[in-house]
Formats: C-alpha cells, structure tokens, sequence
C-alpha cells in the first residue's frame, strides 16, 4: 500500500545494479543474500517497478504488481525468492505481463494457462479455413513486430480426438497461447525511455488479446479448487 512515508516518483528507469541483483539471487537464493541486498532491492528494482506501474496505468489499467517471495505450499521447489520482478494488467483476451531479470525484459500477452475448454474452442478453429487464415495473418504480424508464439508447453502428441498428420498439429499440440519477447539489456533499461519500451510491446501482444478474445473468448468453467 502507498502511504504519505512511501510517494511513488516518476518513473527514472531501473536502477544500475537492479541486474546485478538477480543475478547474485540466481546464484544465491536464500535469506542471507536477501537480506544483505534488501536495500539494494528496494532502491534499484521495487520502488522504479512501482513508479512503472503507477505510469502504465494511464493507458492499460492499473497493473498487479507480483510480491517478491514465491509461494512455497504446493511446490516442491523451495527456493525462498522470485528471481524476477513482475507486473501485470488483465484483459478480456488474457493479460499483459512483464517480468525483470537478469536476462532482461520480457514482455509479454495471452493465454499463459488456457482453461481447457478454451483450449478445445482454439483446436477447434483450426479446422475453420477463414479464421485458420485470419490466425496466421495475427501471428505472422506479431512475429515480425518481434513478439512470436511461445514454444513453450507443447503436448508430446496430438491431444485426444485429433490425429498427428492434421496439417495444423503445431497449433493443436499448444497448451499455451501467449506471444512474447525478451528485450536483451541496454543503458535505455535504466532511462524513461524504458517505459517506451515497455508501452510498444504491450500496444503490440494487445492486438493479440483481442483476437484471443473475440475468437476464443473467456473460460465458462468453474474454477478448480485447491
């Protein structure tokens, strides 16, 4: 919560050490290494992240900003930390989402995780010729504006009711529909002109959640209770 003791300024860009953070926390997850760099943190990485949000806000939405600690209770991976810092915005056609590390800035849109109907409504569209075009025009724009299709989370095989040699299978194997980029790091990550950046990629996978959202269209399933 923003208080009168924590003002959030105007966004400066990332602070000159907020990559060295990470990547002293890839190599050190723990509580000591949080705790002897927290300032650090704080400085170069949590309060420019919050100045970002407050200036995206404007035009999409205010953005969820993700808490540093991972969620340990249903994971066996219990590394303390998030080795990213994170924010992102919903929208009718999935999310816009962002992530700092010591990679560098990925930006990101779409359906990350796809209920599984909606899944089955997106396999079942590549059986239609005209929206099976109007697909590859989408992702084709967006791969040459430099935000593909994920390669990640792929069925080894066709998914049930569908055969390996559809022409389509690629796209029917998806278990993900997310486009997204990482921009590699420069001096304009620690200037505003970051977040010009960081509005042109969002602008971009936008158009993306809005073909997911007038083709696919949102889950219509209970969700599954922990």
């Amino acid at each position: 919560m923003t208080t009168a003791e924590t003002p959030i300024g105007s966004f400066q860009g990332f602070g000159d050490r907020a990559l060295d953070f990470y990547e002293g926390l890839a190599a050190d997850n723990s509580r000591t290494y949080w705790q002897a760099h927290q300032d650090v943190y704080r400085t170069h990485v949590a309060e420019p992240l919050r100045a970002l949000a407050a200036e995206l806000s404007v035009e999409f939405g205010p953005p969820k900003v993700y808490r540093p600690h991972r969620d340990l209770r249903f994971s066996a991976d219990k590394r303390p930390y998030q080795e990213h810092a994170s924010m992102s915005v919903g929208r009718d056609g999935g999310g816009l989402y962002l992530a700092l590390s010591a990679d560098g800035l990925l930006l990101a849109g779409g359906y990350h995780q796809p209920a599984r109907d909606q899944l089955e409504r997106f396999r079942r569209l590549q059986d239609d010729p005209d929206t099976a075009a109007d697909l590859d025009a989408e992702l084709a724009a967006l791969a040459e504006r430099g935000y593909p299709l994920g390669e990640d989370g792929k069925l080894r095989s066709a998914p049930r009711g569908w055969t390996r040699d559809h022409p389509r299978i690629d796209l029917l194997r998806r278990t993900r529909l997310a486009v997204w980029a990482v921009h590699q790091p420069d001096e304009w990550l620690h200037t505003p002109a970051c977040v010009d950046v960081v509005r042109d990629g969002w602008r971009v996978v936008d158009t993306w959640n809005a073909w997911l959202h007038a083709n696919v269209g949102p889950s219509r399933q209970e969700p599954a209770a922990r």
